[in-house]
């Protein structure tokens, strides 16, 4: 697959920038980002908007061979100086509220990972706590201010 699962996202927003000290933007992600370890990487964002109430990060691979790419992680309610670790878990595609690790089926090729910010004008996203990933980004449009995306990339591990 090689479309941006972004490019038709809504409201269309200004960027701003996404870093991580675990890999680097269209890299591979680190070994404990895969499963079973399933640590997140480190995420940081700088050029936020200054009306910046709370952020919402996302972990989603576009290349699963799956209809709709799977969800690895989504977290809301972040403080704008603080990291995931600090916000309000949401459940991914296997329906569990953690970071769920890569682990590309043999012969899928490498797989991206979106790992998306989006900057919101509210502190709190009145999501219901069991929130589809569609639910939870129909309501970010509203409230959306400003969208961070650094993208890594796995393989099978075959």
């Amino acid at each position: 697959m090689s479309h941006d699962p972004y490019a038709l996202a809504v409201p269309a927003v200004p960027k701003f920038a996404v870093h991580s000290k675990d890999f680097t933007d269209g890299g591979p992600l680190p070994d404990t980002a895969y499963q079973p370890v399933s640590t997140p990487p480190h995420l940081s964002w700088s050029g936020l908007p200054g009306d910046t109430q709370s952020l919402v990060v996302t972990a989603f691979d576009a290349d699963a061979p799956i209809p709709g790419g799977f969800w690895h992680w989504a977290v809301k309610d972040i403080p704008p100086a603080g990291g995931p670790s600090l916000g309000v878990l949401l459940p991914n595609s296997l329906g569990q509220r953690k970071y769920i690790g890569a682990n590309p089926p043999p012969g899928t090729g490498t797989h991206r990972v979106f790992f998306c910010v989006t900057a919101l004008s509210v502190t709190t996203l009145e999501a219901p706590s069991e929130a589809s990933l569609a639910l939870l980004h129909i309501m970010l449009i509203p409230h959306t201010l400003a969208r961070g995306i650094i993208t890594g990339t796995s393989t099978p591990r075959d």
